[in-house]
C-alpha cells in the first residue's frame, strides 16, 4: 500500500502527531511506500494559518521548520529503510509566482526527491478553510462569478503543473468549502447543478489543458481519500475531472490519504479504490525506489486487492 500525501505535527501546525509516530503507524498498517510532503513555507505574513498565529509563529519559523523537516525526513528516511520506503518530498503551495519560484529552488534541492503540487489559495484568500472565505475569494474574482473563481483557481494549478511535480494534488479542491446555497448568476442556477463542461467551457478548456500538460510526462492525479473524511461522498477529484483524466491526461492515478494525524492514516481507502473501480479505471499508480532513484509504477488493482493493508485496516 501507498500514500502520496502525508504531514505530521511536527512541522505542520494544523497536523497532530510527530512525524516518526507517524511512519511507524504507516509500517504497522502494511504501507510498502511513503512520500514525506509536509508544507513548503509561505512567503508573507498574510498567509498564516490561525494555528500557526497562536504559537507565535511568522515566515521565518515557518522557513526554519521546513530546513529542520528535510533534515529529520532523511533521517527517518534512513532509519526505517528495511521496513517502508520513504520518498522525501514537499507540498507545493501555487499561491503565486513567488511560491511558484520558491518551489523550483526547492526542488533543485538534491534530498528531494518528489513534490505534491497544490493550490490552496486563490486572490490571496484560503480556498479550503471555511465558506466565509471562500466567499471572499469569489468576491475578488472578476465579476464576483463562482465560474471566474474556478477559472482563477485551475489556472494557478496550471502554473504549479509547470513544475513537473509528480502527483497532482486534490484537483478541485476548489469544491470544498463551496456553500451549498451558492448561486451562478452566468447560468441561472444553482452552482451545483451547473456541469463545468456544458455551462462554463472556458473553465473546461483550462481544466483539459492543465489534464494534458500533467499527462504529457507522466503526472498522477492523487485520488485523496481526505475529502470523504471532511463530508463529501468520494475523494478528490470529482467524477467528471476523473473522466476527464481518464480521456485526457492517460488515467494515472495514485492513493492519497493526506494523513494529518494517526487515525487518519488509510482512511476510507477502501471507498476511494471502490470509486476508481466504478470508473472503469483497472490499473493504480504509485512512486517507488529503485536502486535510489524514484520512479512510477503501474499494478493491477486486483494486485491492489491482494495487499495485507486490508487484513489490518
Amino acid at each position: 500500500m501507498h500514500s502520496h500525501h502525508s504531514h505530521s505535527g511536527d512541522y505542520i501546525s494544523h497536523a497532530y502527531d510527530p512525524l516518526e509516530d507517524m511512519v511507524q503507524n504507516y509500517i504497522d498498517r502494511g504501507f510498502d511506500v511513503l512520500c514525506l510532503t509536509e508544507h513548503m513555507p509561505r512567503l508573507d505574513k498574510v498567509y498564516l494559518y490561525p494555528e500557526e498565529l497562536e504559537k507565535g509563529y511568522g515566515i521565518k519559523e515557518l522557513s526554519n521548520d521546513f530546513s529542520k523537516y528535510l533534515v529529520h525526513a532523511k533521517q527517518v528516511q534512513a532509519k526505517y529503510s528495511d521496513k517502508i520506503k520513504v520518498i522525501l518530498g514537499f507540498e507545493v503551495e501555487g499561491i503565486d509566482k513567488a511560491h511558484v519560484d520558491l518551489s523550483a529552488e526547492i526542488l533543485r534541492n538534491p534530498s528531494v526527491q518528489m513534490s505534491v503540487g497544490s493550490v490552496h489559495y486563490a486572490h490571496g484568500f484560503p480556498i479550503d478553510s471555511s465558506k466565509e472565505l471562500w466567499k471572499e475569494a469569489k468576491a475578488a474574482s472578476k465579476g464576483g462569478l463562482t465560474r471566474s473563481l474556478y477559472k482563477d483557481y485551475f489556472e494557478l494549478v496550471s502554473n504549479v503543473v509547470d513544475l513537473k511535480p509528480q502527483v497532482i494534488g486534490h484537483f478541485d479542491l476548489i469544491r470544498l468549502c463551496q456553500p451549498e446555497d451558492d448561486f451562478d448568476d452566468s447560468t441561472n442556477k444553482p452552482t451545483k447543478d451547473v456541469r463545468i463542461k456544458e455551462d462554463w467551457p472556458e473553465v473546461w478548456d483550462v481544466i483539459v489543458s492543465v489534464i494534458e500538460k500533467a499527462g504529457s510526462y507522466g503526472a498522477m492525479f492523487e485520488l485523496n481519500s481526505a475529502a470523504i473524511r471532511k463530508g463529501w461522498d468520494c475523494p478528490y477529484p470529482k467524477s467528471d475531472l476523473v473522466q476527464a483524466i481518464i480521456e485526457h491526461g492517460g488515467g494515472r492515478f495514485c492513493l492519497s490519504d493526506d494523513a494529518h494525524s494517526i487515525k487518519q492514516i488509510g482512511l476510507n481507502y477502501k471507498k476511494t479504490l471502490q470509486y476508481l473501480k466504478d470508473h472503469g479505471v483497472s490499473k493504480l499508480y504509485h512512486l517507488d525506489l529503485k536502486d535510489g532513484e524514484v520512479v512510477t509504477v503501474g499494478e493491477d488493482i486486483e494486485n491492489i486487492e491482494k495487499s495485507p493493508f486490508w487484513d489490518v485496516y
